[in-house]
Parts: C-alpha cells; sequence; structure tokens
C-alpha cells in the first residue's frame, strides 16, 4: 500500500485539490506526517492545482463576460452581495476567497467576469494561495502527530478505515457539488484551448524541477532492473532542455505557431521517455501523455507562420555553432591531456562531440579543478548554442523585411490612393512595398523565379500613373525579373499600352452600388425568391464584431468551418489576392455569420479600400450540410446591412472568363492551365453565375505583361503564389 501511494498519490491529491481544496489537502498534509508523502511537495502540488482551478473559473468567466456571469449566478443569493463589494474591494475579496465557503468559485468568476487584468489576478491569486496552504497543510501535518496514538492500535483495520473513508469523502464531494457540476456543462473547447498552453508551460516548470530533485536510490535501483544506469543518468540534460522549451514556446502556442507545435511535440514526447527512464514517474509521463495528444488531436489549429529569415539564419547559424563548440571542446581536451582519466574508447575527439553538442556524462574525470572548470564551460557553450538556436526559431515574425516600406506610410498611401478592389490586398505582410512617384506611391509585389506580379494597379495619384510603371519596371529589369501587373484595371489599359505592355483580359470584377441595391423589382427576383427561402428555414444573419466583442464559441466554429470548407476542396489557404483565414484577420473587419438553431452554418468577411467607404468580399466560406441557398441569404443581408451602415460600394471580388477567344498561343494556353486547375478547387466556373444574381457592374481585370514575356512561365510563377502547398499539388490533385 505504501507503494501505491508514494507512486500515486501525488497525482491524486492534484485533481483532488482541484475539486475539493481542504478535504484533500488536509489527507495529504496526514499522510506526510505518516512519512508516505513528503510535506513540502504535498504543500506545493495542492498550491499549484488550488491557483490552477482557479485561474480556470478566472478564464472562463473572462471569455464570456459579465452578462454571462449574472445569467449563471442568478439565483445564487450570494451574487448581489458579491457584485456590490467587487466594485469596491476586488483584491480584498480575492485574497479572502480561500476561506469564502459559499463564493470559493464565484470570486474568481466574478474578477474575470468584471475585468480584473489577467496579470493581477494571476499576481493576487497566487499570494492567496501561499495564504491558504500554509496553515491547511500544517493543520494536517500536527493532527495527524495527535491521530497516531490512536491510529495505532488498529492497524489490522487499516484497509476497512481507508475503504470507508474514501466512500465517505467521495458521497461528501458528491453532495456538495451537485449544484456545481453545470461548471462542467459550461466548459466549453474553446476553455480547453485556452489553457493548453498554460498547461504545456507547467510541465516545462515539471521537467526543471524533475531534473534538479533527485530521484530516490530506491526507485532508481528498482527501475535499473530493466534499463542500465547509463540510460538512467542522461535524461537530466534532456529534461532540463525539454523544460526549457516548453517553457519558451508557450506563448507562441497561444499565437498558433506551426513550428511552436512542432517544438512542443518534440519537447512533451522526451518528457515522455525521460520521466519513464528516471524511475517510473507515472503521474509526469501522463501529464505529458495527455499533452501530446491534445497536440496531435487539434494539430490543424496551429497554422501561422513563423519568420522566415529567422529559419534561414537558423539554418546556417546551426552547423557554425556547433563546429565552434566542438573546435572548443577538441582544442581544450587535447591540451589538457594530462589531466583527465579516460575512460574506455575516449578521446578529445568522442568527448567534444559528447559533452560539447550531445550534452551528456563525460567518459573522462578530472584530475584538476581547472580540468573540472573547462568540462563545465564546454557543457555551458552547448546549451548557449541550443538556447540560441530554440529563441531564432520561435521569435516573432519580423514584418519589416518582407514590407520594404515602414507600415505608417504604407496605410498612409493606401488611404489616399486605394481606388481598386484589389488594393486591400496589396498593404498585406506577405508583400513586397516599393516607393515610386517620389515616395507619394507604392507597388505592392511579390516573386517567384524570375516572375514579378503586382497586387493589382500601383497605389499613386493618377497623374503619376506613367512615372510609377516607368520605375517598377526598370527595378525589375535591374533584379533580371519579368515584370507583370495581375489584375490592372480597365481604366489604365490606355497608360499600360504607352509604355509597350501588353494586355490579356483575365476576369471581371463584380461591383455593386450600395446606394440603390434593393431586394425589391425583377432583375433581382431569383436572389429575393432564394432569401426568402432561407429565411423560413429559421436562418439569421448577424454582424460579429470581434475587437470589440470576441465569442469564443463564435471563434471556435469559425475554425472549423473553414477546416471542412478547405477540406472539401483538398487544399490549404490560397492566398496573393486571396483571403487566408485566420481569427486575427477577422479581428477588425466586418465579418457577418449565417445561424440556425444555435449553430453557425456559414461567414464572410469584407476589407476595405477606398478611404473606407467601399469594401470587397473576402473570405465566403460554409458548411457543407448547409441549407442551399445560404450564400445567397448571406451575401444579400450582409450587402443590406453595410448599406445601412453608410458604406457606398461592394465589391464581390473577380469571377475568372472562361471563354478565351482569338488565337491559343503560348499566352493564353498558359492562362487556360492557370483556370483550369484553380477550378477543379475554387469552381471558378460558377461564380460568374452565383455572383450575376446579385446583378452586379462589370469591370474587366487584365493581366499587363511585356513584349516577349514567357507567359508559362507567368502562369506556372502565379500558381506558386496563391497555393500554400506547393505547385504540383495545386496542379495534378483534383
Amino acid at each position: 500500500m505504501e507503494i501505491l501511494i508514494v507512486k500515486y498519490g501525488y497525482l491524486l491529491l492534484f485533481f483532488g485539490v482541484m475539486v475539493e481544496g481542504e478535504a484533500f489537502l488536509l489527507a495529504g498534509a496526514f499522510l506526510a506526517q505518516q512519512g508516505f508523502l513528503y510535506l513540502p511537495l504535498v504543500a506545493l502540488i495542492a498550491y499549484t492545482a488550488n491557483c490552477t482551478a482557479e485561474q480556470i473559473y478566472y478564464l472562463m468567466a473572462r471569455a464570456r463576460g459579465r452578462e454571462w456571469l449574472e445569467k449563471r449566478f442568478r439565483g445564487n443569493p450570494h451574487f448581489q452581495k458579491l457584485a456590490y463589494y467587487m466594485s469596491r474591494r476586488a483584491d480584498l475579496l480575492l485574497l479572502g476567497s480561500r476561506f469564502a465557503f459559499g463564493f470559493r468559485i464565484i470570486i474568481p468568476a466574478a474578477c474575470g467576469a468584471f475585468g480584473m487584468p489577467t496579470w493581477r489576478f494571476t499576481v493576487l491569486n497566487w499570494i492567496a494561495g501561499i495564504l491558504w496552504v500554509v496553515p491547511v497543510a500544517l493543520l494536517g501535518f500536527y493532527f495527524g502527530d495527535l491521530a497516531k496514538a490512536f491510529l495505532s492500535g488498529i492497524q489490522r483495520y487499516e484497509w476497512w478505515i481507508l475503504l470507508g473513508l474514501a466512500l465517505l469523502a467521495i458521497a461528501v464531494l458528491v453532495f456538495r457539488h451537485i449544484r456545481h457540476m453545470e461548471w462542467f456543462a459550461d466548459f466549453e473547447l474553446s476553455d480547453l484551448h485556452k489553457l493548453a498552453p498554460f498547461l504545456i508551460g507547467a510541465m516545462g516548470v515539471i521537467n526543471l524541477i524533475s531534473a534538479f530533485w533527485p530521484r530516490s536510490r530506491q526507485a532508481l535501483q528498482g527501475f535499473s532492473y530493466w534499463f542500465p544506469m547509463e540510460v538512467t543518468q542522461p535524461s537530466r540534460p534532456l529534461l532540463i532542455f525539454a523544460g526549457i522549451a516548453l517553457l519558451q514556446v508557450t506563448r507562441n502556442l497561444a499565437k498558433r505557431k506551426a513550428l511552436a507545435w512542432y517544438v512542443a511535440a518534440i519537447a512533451l514526447l522526451i518528457s515522455l521517455i525521460t520521466h519513464i527512464t528516471r524511475g517510473l514517474d507515472l503521474q509526469h509521463s501522463l501529464v505529458a501523455g495527455f499533452l501530446l495528444v491534445y497536440l496531435f488531436y487539434f494539430r490543424k489549429r496551429f497554422y501561422a507562420r513563423t519568420d522566415p529569415a529567422s529559419l534561414r539564419r537558423v539554418l546556417w547559424m546551426s552547423p557554425l555553432l556547433f563546429s565552434i563548440v566542438y573546435l572548443y571542446g577538441y582544442i581544450g581536451l587535447s591540451r589538457r591531456l594530462e589531466s583527465y582519466q579516460w575512460l574506455s574508447h575516449a578521446s578529445p575527439v568522442t568527448e567534444a562531440f559528447r559533452s560539447g553538442i550531445l550534452i551528456m556524462q563525460p567518459h573522462a574525470i578530472s584530475k584538476t579543478p581547472n580540468a573540472a572548470r573547462f568540462l563545465g564551460s564546454l557543457q555551458i557553450a552547448g546549451w548557449l548554442a541550443r538556447l540560441y538556436l530554440l529563441f531564432m526559431i520561435l521569435r516573432p515574425v519580423i514584418m519589416r523585411r518582407r514590407m520594404g516600406v515602414p507600415p505608417g506610410l504604407v496605410q498612409a498611401i493606401f488611404s489616399k490612393h486605394s481606388r481598386f478592389s484589389l488594393s486591400a490586398y496589396a498593404i498585406q505582410s506577405d508583400k513586397n512595398h516599393l516607393l515610386v512617384a517620389k515616395g507619394r506611391g507604392l507597388i505592392a509585389y511579390a516573386t517567384r523565379g524570375h516572375v514579378a506580379l503586382t497586387c493589382g494597379d500601383p497605389l499613386v495619384p493618377e497623374d503619376c500613373l506613367q512615372e510609377a510603371v516607368s520605375s517598377y519596371i526598370e527595378y525589375c529589369g535591374k533584379n533580371d525579373w519579368t515584370p507583370c501587373i495581375y489584375e490592372g484595371s480597365d481604366a489604365y489599359l490606355p497608360v499600360y499600352q504607352s509604355l509597350d505592355l501588353r494586355s490579356l483580359k483575365m476576369s471581371e470584377e463584380a461591383i455593386i452600388d450600395l446606394k440603390e441595391f434593393s431586394l425589391a423589382g425583377g432583375k433581382r427576383a431569383h436572389l429575393r425568391a432564394m432569401v426568402h427561402k432561407v429565411a423560413r428555414t429559421g436562418m439569421t444573419v448577424r454582424r460579429y464584431n470581434r475587437l470589440q466583442h470576441p465569442d469564443p464559441a463564435i471563434d471556435e466554429q469559425l475554425e472549423l468551418i473553414s477546416e471542412e470548407w478547405l477540406a472539401e476542396k483538398h487544399i490549404g489557404e490560397l492566398g496573393f489576392t486571396l483571403g487566408r483565414f485566420s481569427l486575427h484577420s477577422v479581428k477588425d473587419v466586418p465579418v457577418f455569420y449565417s445561424i440556425s438553431d444555435g449553430k453557425v452554418q456559414a461567414f464572410c468577411s469584407w476589407l476595405p479600400y477606398r478611404g473606407r467607404t467601399a469594401l470587397v468580399l473576402d473570405l465566403l466560406r460554409r458548411r457543407s450540410q448547409s441549407v442551399p441557398g445560404t450564400m445567397d441569404q448571406l451575401i444579400a443581408e450582409s450587402l443590406l446591412q453595410l448599406q445601412a451602415e453608410g458604406w457606398a460600394e461592394a465589391s464581390l471580388a473577380n469571377a475568372p472568363l472562361l471563354n478565351i477567344t482569338g488565337s491559343r498561343g503560348t499566352l493564353e494556353r498558359g492562362v487556360a492551365l492557370l483556370f483550369e486547375n484553380f477550378n477543379s478547387f475554387y469552381g471558378y466556373k460558377n461564380l460568374f453565375q452565383f455572383k450575376n444574381k446579385f446583378a452586379p457592374r462589370w469591370e474587366g481585370r487584365y493581366l499587363i505583361y511585356p513584349k516577349g514575356a514567357d507567359l508559362l512561365r507567368v502562369a506556372y510563377a502565379l500558381t506558386a503564389l496563391h497555393s500554400s502547398r506547393g505547385r504540383l499539388q495545386l496542379i495534378f490533385r483534383r
């Protein structure tokens, strides 16, 4: 029995304290007095569990807001008093919340719902935990000393007594908390996602504590029967590195970085293995395994990209740093051959790699203090190299390299000179920006191979357009690029032709004048009938202002719809002139969603341009099982609401033309190849019919290119710019 308590007692204590604090802490302190557990560790685990539970209540209420809290506790007689005191003495209430029976869940929840800052709550929560855990743990410990004499005479009934106490504790627990079970019903998947980075960071702390807290000799001796000691001893450096990696990656996981997911998965796998090899730390291994399963199950949530410049630096810095560490170790060990006792097969060549690169237990025994210090410095050098590379991998995205122009200046030019809808995509961070017309305008472009493609027309005053395009052509010539303007406007064709540039009509853009838009009349009769048909099913369209009123439940459904949409199309996010979904991308733009029976069925987002008087339809996604006509209703109701808000014009974006006439030379074959392959995923052939229901005004959009350009290469480059998974998959996967 003692072995079971030692092995699993701490894990049971952690989860028990999260549910019923005093009962489990008193029991743990009592077992510590009996010698089964270690009192400081009991107090530390109880403190961590208690603070974690309070943090969960705080985050749940903070995510849902004050209205949810008032609805949730409307019938609680203590809630009105709490709301009054919360506005006056929130800090004191939180510090004493552990001893406020009947308020212990409501107080941290109220702190979150009433807007207490996260850092302030966290600090006060830690202090309150200390004020609670110390006296309760000491009470349980010294009570156990008094009870020892009484229990010594009934040791033969120990099993029955413990079983009875366990059943009694369960009965009391169920009775006292049956009215709080709705907390578990209210706990949604979005709350788990918010807690996951915090729990992964906590696992990093556990790794560091385990690495520096020596395991008992008895545990290691039992485990050495299965694994030799040389396997269990080197696990300490791995635990340290995994712990540091998990702490470093926590913030990036909250930002959903894909590379952070890989680092966390590797570090958790190391944690899982090393905790087993350090003497069967089953409870720690279970935590690491649970977090690892979570990461793999929700892999698609982590999609944010890491800064490309940092990754490139890591690729060329890694061999350089490790070469420096290796040479440092080899030269230093070679000059101190007599200062070490070399074990079998050990030499400066192997030890420089073993101690400096792998950071393992050296096979060289130091004879002098200076020799020991050098071995220590070698391992420190290896650690510093690893930590630097880890920092570079996980550093935030650096925007200035891709932007080329200060973001403030980009926004200023965009506000003054954004005339056409593609300008909304031109300012995004995946484009390079070239200042033209003496700094009065800019051109947004991207390159693939020897082809440079602009995102729409230049953002310049109209009287500077010719000068701006000439500067762009000259700039591309210096870099050996083929200059092309993608989706150029027909209004600017005379200027392009005057510079000896050719044009090919690629698409037409659907423009709607919101001042006169209405569902009445004959030209939108089919659209009106479809909207009314969908409305009769109970479907409604709502505006979502995520910047001012974020809703985790809505966010979760938007992500699921986007994932389902992309899976149905068999590709990842595209880009360049097509929107890429992320919660950040819909944070401060108009977003509308269709909802039926509390479930979001579709959503769309709009990007503003032309001095915030016009918008372009960006993202438009739905569930595969949504009612036919959902998209029609969503767009129609969105346009009417935007009209009421005072917007003057809306673009439904482009519909590529599929009836290209005339001779089919190299250019035409390249464009046809591009359209045919894109149609297999996004159904461009149906876009014209869908958008034509809204009776828009159609404006031509052109590919502008120089004489003699290889248009197959241009089409290939354009395909690569739009695809997030590579050209071959985009072209051949159906």
